[in-house]
């Protein structure tokens, strides 16, 4: 059975993550039972709720 689809509009992000934060990310997300798209997309969620006023410019 097919996923369902999101009501959201998605992009994809390709990236390169060392080692052990893979298998932390991966740990959490069996822990969880969730996919390690929907666990980084929590945990990004609350990073950004938890740190709304972070300046978007690069630290001086």
């Amino acid at each position: 059975m097919p996923r369902p689809k999101r009501e959201v509009e998605v992009r994809n992000l390709n990236l390169q993550i060392s080692a052990p934060l893979y298998e932390q990310l991966k740990a959490r997300s069996e822990i969880k039972g969730q996919t390690m798209t929907t666990t980084l997309e929590r945990i990004l969620s609350l990073f950004f709720k938890n740190h709304p006023n972070d300046s978007l410019e690069e630290d001086a």
